[in-house]
């Protein structure tokens, strides 16, 4: 609702006529969904807002369905952050809500003088969350989460409203075959794919409205259909603390995991996101540098031929990239030749997208994504030469000869004798033993809901370990194969921002009939284009002390995933994990 300039403009009913039982006082404004009036309900007395469907839509099958939703889905729920509705209905042909008067400002209104200060927009978020998770708990998800979906009082009490395309996630839609309502800025990726959604298409819009409140600009830039769908499906999610300073870097990490593309990998909840939220402001900031594989600068000299190999070619947060200071050491790059490269690899074609929008009415009634043009068609645009073209992907029979063999893993961990205890093309499901979601990319390589949606298309593994029942150092490698080195780096990208999550704290491991194990996780690393995390179990009753470290690159087309574990406290080689992992991506680059 956008607010009237003046209540006459609008004609009909104007100020202080009757409506039923009702007096229209003051016309505070009108929205695609109605008008909204300051309204005395002489029945009890009491100042209320009325809103009314305008009498041009009343004809409209699906505006009265969409308003009617909305006082029928408010009406359901009870939440403190949802504005109740005292009574709706129809007067004189007129349909209506009739509900609590909130002096206040919608959000959105808010935002046009400047970003909040991060504790604000947390508590902001807090608020929105629980309205939403009331919600989802009676199987309705809201689809329109937005800045001008938020009201807030004089005491920044927030309150959600509109449910006017709210729906339960079995439901079909309101405006037909292949129509998609709500707004471009906040919808999930996979509402734009295929339009289906469920609570995590919330979570994806309430962590884009956090990047807003922070920055006071909304995720991605422009203002077109076309460059909303491109930017939600493929670019990664916006970092505030890069443009704005004074936001917790520890914010970056909420905001990915909630704007994750594969919903899988969000928060399942919104009372989630909110707490990880909570938690970030409070938990010291890490080192920025820990996000992003170094794809935009020259790297160091490497100690293995592998660092080359493993940065990935792929478009980067072009925030992060003009903003970002190069690691000592590392050659500065001039922003006009990133900007270069970056046009030359979506011209080469990592994803191109033209979307044909229909506008119809309410709603907007589809889109059609094109594949990139053809050659003839970019005859145009700059080639790379021969040299500086990618070699070629590696072919899925070459998967089984890149992971190292025993005599190679005694070299790497300092034993004898290890052997191969386990192999296996399945990933494995962690999730029913780590319930913390944002622990489980840490908890065990190649895990099969971190890898869900990326597009992978083969896989191979093994454990190697010390002959004998009774090991003490062990390895379990594995390779991912992908469809391009675009896909594999934005794997990684994607590894790179949701790593940090669960640095610097602890995670319980549930097994069955066997005692829960705590371990914790030291900070996350991204050295020479490799992520890399130490987590560690204290002995406790039914378990000896273990410490694992993950470690996580990318060469060409293929994702190297290992967690190497020892047990023996007094012999704890650092970097272990690492170097096996560099020595596979190196194979992958011979």
């Amino acid at each position: 609702v956008t607010p009237a300039a003046h209540p006459a403009a609008y004609g009909e009913p104007v100020d202080g006529t009757p409506f039923g039982r009702y007096r229209l006082i003051e016309l505070l404004g009108r929205g695609g969904m109605g008008e909204v009036w300051r309204a005395h309900d002489t029945a009890t007395n009491r100042t209320v807002a009325i809103k009314l469907l305008p009498p041009q839509l009343a004809q409209d099958h699906t505006f009265v369905q969409r308003f009617r939703r909305e006082a029928e889905a408010a009406a359901q729920l009870n939440s403190p952050h949802i504005i109740p509705i005292h009574d709706y209905g129809e007067i004189d042909g007129r349909l209506f809500v009739n509900m609590r008067l909130i002096e206040g400002r919608d959000l959105h209104e808010i935002l046009a003088d400047g970003p909040l200060e991060p504790a604000r927009a947390v508590r902001i978020i807090e608020q929105i969350a629980k309205a939403l998770n009331a919600a989802h708990k009676i199987g309705l998800v809201h689809r329109d989460v937005k800045p001008s979906n938020i009201l807030l009082d004089e005491d920044d009490f927030a309150y959600l409203i509109d449910f006017g395309i709210a729906r339960g996630a079995d439901e079909t839609r309101l405006t037909g075959t292949g129509s998609i309502i709500g707004s471009w800025h906040y919808m999930s990726p996979e509402r734009m794919r295929a339009g289906e959604v469920d609570a995590r298409s919330d979570v994806y819009a309430l962590a884009c409205v956090l990047y807003e409140c922070l920055t006071a600009a909304t995720p991605f830039p422009g203002d077109s259909a076309e460059q909303q769908i491109t930017a939600h499906l493929m670019a990664p999610p916006p970092r505030p603390s890069i443009s704005h300073p004074t936001v917790p870097a520890t914010l970056d990490t909420v905001i990915a995991i909630g704007m994750a593309k594969d919903p899988d990998q969000r928060y399942p909840t919104t009372a989630e996101l909110a707490t990880a939220a909570q938690r970030a402001m409070s938990t010291r900031q890490p080192d920025q540098n820990h996000y992003f594989p170094p794809s935009f600068a020259s790297p160091p000299a490497p100690a293995m031929p592998v660092t080359q190999a493993a940065a990935p070619r792929l478009p980067v947060d072009p925030n992060f990239v003009a903003t970002q200071q190069a690691p000592a050491g590392q050659q500065r790059v001039d922003p006009r030749t990133r900007r270069n490269v970056r046009r030359r690899q979506m011209q080469l074609g990592l994803i191109a997208a033209l979307v044909v929008i229909l506008v119809a009415g309410a709603g907007v009634t589809g889109y059609v994504l094109l594949q990139p043009r053809t050659t003839s068609q970019s005859a145009g645009a700059p080639q790379p030469s021969a040299a500086s073209r990618p070699s070629a992907p590696v072919a899925e029979a070459a998967l089984d000869g890149l992971l190292l063999t025993p005599d190679q893993v005694d070299t790497t961990l300092g034993i004898t004798g290890a052997t191969v205890a386990e192999t296996t093309t399945d990933m494995e499901d962690n999730s029913s033993h780590v319930a913390d979601a944002a622990c489980r990319p840490l908890a065990g390589n190649a895990i099969a809901p971190v890898y869900a949606g990326s597009g992978w298309k083969a896989f191979r593994e093994n454990v190697i370990r010390e002959p004998g029942g009774k090991w003490t150092r062990g390895v379990d490698q594995s390779v991912v194969l992908f469809p391009s080195a675009q896909d594999a780096g934005a794997f990684f990208t994607t590894s790179a921002q949701q790593w940090p999550a669960c640095a610097n704290r602890q995670f319980t491991m549930t097994r069955v009939n066997a005692p829960d194990q705590l371990w914790t996780v030291g900070p996350v690393a991204n050295t020479g284009g490799t992520l890399s995390a130490t987590y560690t179990r204290n002995a406790s009753p039914g378990w000896s002390w273990e410490s694992c470290q993950r470690a996580l690159t990318v060469a060409n087309n293929v994702v190297v995933d290992v967690d190497e574990c020892n047990l023996n406290q007094s012999d704890a080689p650092r970097d272990a994990g690492v170097n096996v992992a560099r020595q596979i991506a190196a194979k992958v680059a011979s």
